[in-house]
């Protein structure tokens, strides 16, 4: 009887000593939907970003944008009760505002959060197991057959470190980001809450500032001599990333 007594007293003491993991809510699932309609617009210093047309950059070098291609994932809706999951990935080609939609879930949302890259159980997947339109299939033409894995972010055009050149822009960059350390995260919050209706569509959009890809509170990219990055130069990707996650913003 003293051994079925210690017994019992070990047992309590180990469940009071039990550290069980705290689970994030996540939002009961509304079956009653609507459509969000999300734009995404690429702008130089706030003005509709024109591929191949020439700039100033923060440095003071003329500059074109000939390619801007980026992947959000994980996109989730966040409201008061949880979140809710909206897409797992989706590929923005910015050669111009683009847009996707999906049915969500009826309610009222107070941020969107999503991921700027391909996450890591994701990213090394093999293109040729999606559809060929799917935004991992192999049309995406963003897959490193040699990392087995898929750039995140392509940004490539052309400068000239004087301003006062009339000549043509011949120097180039190209900056790509990839590799799982490159995964970065996006918390935007709108101005005003997202409210989705049954059977309405709620539009809402996100500016990517591709000025400020050169620059932040902190950091510059100088492009006479930090242009390019294919996965063996990750300070600079890291750089471009950090700069990129502070130029997004949604309204």
């Amino acid at each position: 009887m003293k051994w079925i007594f210690s017994v019992v007293i070990v047992a309590a003491m180990l469940s009071s000593c039990r550290h069980d993991p705290v689970i994030e809510p996540v939002a009961e699932l509304n079956t009653v939907s609507g459509t969000l309609r999300l734009h995404v617009v690429p702008e130089w210093e706030g003005a509709p970003l024109a591929l191949f047309s020439e700039y100033t950059n923060v440095s003071n070098y003329r500059t074109t944008v000939e390619l801007l291609k980026m992947y959000f994932s994980e996109i989730e809706l966040a409201s008061v009760n949880g979140s809710v999951p909206v897409t797992d990935i989706e590929l923005f080609n910015l050669d111009g505002p683009k847009q996707a939609e999906w049915s969500v879930p009826v309610g009222t949302y107070t941020a969107l959060y999503a991921g700027l890259g391909v996450p890591e159980d994701l990213n090394h997947t093999d293109p040729s197991v999606y559809p060929v339109d799917h935004p991992l299939g192999i049309n995406s033409a963003t897959y490193w057959t040699w990392n087995s894995g898929y750039r995140f972010v392509m940004f490539e055009g052309r400068y000239d470190p004087d301003p006062l050149s009339m000549d043509p822009l011949t120097s180039s960059y190209s900056i790509h980001t990839g590799l799982d350390t490159c995964y970065a995260y996006l918390n935007l919050i709108p101005s005003t809450p997202i409210t989705i209706m049954e059977n309405g569509t709620t539009e809402i959009t996100i500016r990517v500032a591709v000025d400020r890809f050169f620059y932040s509170s902190t950091e510059t990219v100088d492009l006479a001599t930090e242009n390019a990055s294919h996965g063996n130069n990750l300070p600079l990707a890291l750089k471009l990333t950090r700069n990129m996650v502070s130029s997004i913003t949604l309204d």
